[in-house]
């Protein structure tokens, strides 16, 4: 089955905001085996929503719109629908107590422009919204069917895994999607596309390399009418390019560098502290985020004005020998976060976003230290970037780095 998705809202057309809904029901739907031909954006027009649907409906499957379900005026998904399918819309009781009972629940009386939000027509079923007033509106017909789903991306991921995704599924009971994702760091895009070439282009399994903020990610997909058929379709792909690729491979599937740090500290029972100056308090943030984060975190010092390095605990001797911006002083961050916060393990992070410092150290350069037992050392990586994603990638390394320093250490 193939389908197509269309982001609604002129908002969407101006820039304002930026559509993130398309990306995730494509990537949703392929892991249901339907193919996504088409993918299109339409402002809140009547005739060019009409016009988009109508040429969605002639030519897939299934069509998927996201947006314009809300009850102002330039709100016409609906409008647009019943134009397609000849037919009129009408308030349906049920849906307009439903949505008075949501206002009344919050002590306000329903504005009128909400009744149109109560409407269906002949040809459609509604969808519920759990997380909002707008319900979705599934409409079938011909063997054909279109999904109305609304804008806010919770809204939509709500609906998808609460609903959409089971009635869609019932419709391909004959195939299974299985999708295994490698993650890399330290390859460019382009030097996996030269050492795994020859992989890419057959269509079951396909493989995708797709840029991400942790790394290149490689994505194999594999399509058959059981699980166990499909999982041996990927299995000798993924060894081949492990073959390949080798250590550059971090992770799989939904694992994140914060979540493989946070599980081995956990094993151990171990706890981590850190300083940070280059990342300003980035790593802090992304470790108390991952799950169990906040049991393993013991706490995190951010400091900006490396003339400060010294006064927050940090070897001094270092500073002056080696300069604030070093492999040194970043293993003497360490130690320092360590000892201040009473962890295990204490790493620290100092380096230059763009070059204004004096340090004689290129744009980009970060360093990381680490303090685990009796040892310190360190590691550095550059990136040609601008500062956030600078700050971005070096936490990403100081994380991947920690792992493998985890899994190497007999500290527990």
């Amino acid at each position: 089955m193939n389908a197509e998705i269309i982001a609604i809202g002129t908002e969407l057309l101006m820039g304002e905001l930026v559509d993130t809904n398309s990306a995730f029901l494509a990537t949703e739907l392929g892991k249901l085996g339907i193919r996504v031909g088409w993918m299109s954006k339409v402002g809140d027009d009547l005739d060019r929503l009409a016009e988009t649907i109508e040429r969605s409906w002639s030519r897939s499957d299934i069509t998927i719109t996201s947006g314009g379900l809300g009850p102002t005026s330039d709100d016409l998904t609906r409008e647009s629908i019943a134009v397609v399918m000849g037919e009129t819309m009408e308030v349906q009781p049920d849906l307009l107590e439903h949505l008075e009972s949501i206002f009344a629940g919050r002590g306000a009386p329903m504005p009128a422009t909400n009744i149109k939000q109560a409407t269906l027509i002949p040809s459609a079923e509604t969808v519920p919204n759990t997380m909002g007033t707008a319900p979705g509106w599934w409409v079938e017909r011909e063997g054909r069917v279109i999904i109305a789903m609304p804008g806010p991306p919770r809204e939509v991921q709500q609906m998808w895994s609460g609903e959409v995704a089971a009635r869609l599924r019932a419709m391909v009971p004959d195939v299974t999607i299985v999708t295994r994702t490698l993650k890399t760091f330290g390859i460019s895009e382009g030097g996996l596309d030269e050492m795994l070439s020859p992989l890419f282009g057959p269509e079951n399994p396909s493989l995708g390399i797709y840029a991400k903020p942790d790394g290149i990610h490689l994505r194999a997909i594999a399509t058959s009418p059981t699980e166990q058929e499909a999982r041996a379709l990927i299995e000798p792909v993924e060894a081949h390019i492990r073959n390949i690729v080798g250590d550059s491979i971090w992770g799989v599937d939904d694992e994140t560098p914060e979540s493989q740090v946070v599980s081995l500290l956990m094993e151990r029972g171990l706890t981590l502290a850190s300083m940070e100056s280059l990342t300003a308090g980035l790593l802090a943030g992304r470790l108390a985020d991952a799950t169990s984060g906040d049991r393993v975190l013991k706490g995190s010092l951010v400091v900006l004005d490396s003339g400060q390095l010294e006064d927050q605990g940090v070897d001094g001797e270092a500073l002056r020998m080696h300069g604030p911006i070093s492999a040194e002083a970043a293993e003497a961050m360490a130690s320092a976060a360590r000892d201040r916060f009473g962890a295990d393990v204490g790493v620290g992070v100092t380096g230059v976003s763009d070059g204004a410092t004096g340090s004689g150290n290129p744009p980009g350069t970060a360093y990381m230290g680490f303090a685990v037992g009796d040892r310190t050392f360190s590691s550095s990586g550059t990136y040609p970037t601008h500062p956030s994603r600078v700050r971005a990638r070096a936490v990403t390394q100081v994380l991947l780095e920690l792992a493998r320093v985890l899994r190497a250490s007999a500290l527990q």
